[in-house]
């Protein structure tokens, strides 16, 4: 799930919505998740529950490309 979050953030797509739609119908994405196919409700209380881990690994990310 943590995968899913990146790539949407990578990609632009802010919605835990817009990123259900793409577990369907994105090959990359189905690639990625190993065909599983999370709702947004998942998707969204993930990002709440995980987001200081989030912050964190893309703070040191932009710190390592820097």
């Amino acid at each position: 799930m943590g995968a899913l979050s990146f790539m949407g953030y990578f990609q632009r797509i802010r919605s835990s919505r817009r990123l259900e739609t793409d577990c369907q119908r994105n090959v990359e994405v189905v690639w990625l998740l190993g065909r599983l196919a999370p709702g947004f409700k998942t998707i969204a209380d993930f990002r709440k529950d995980n987001s200081a881990a989030f912050q964190a690994t893309c703070c040191a990310f932009v710190q390592f490309c820097r």
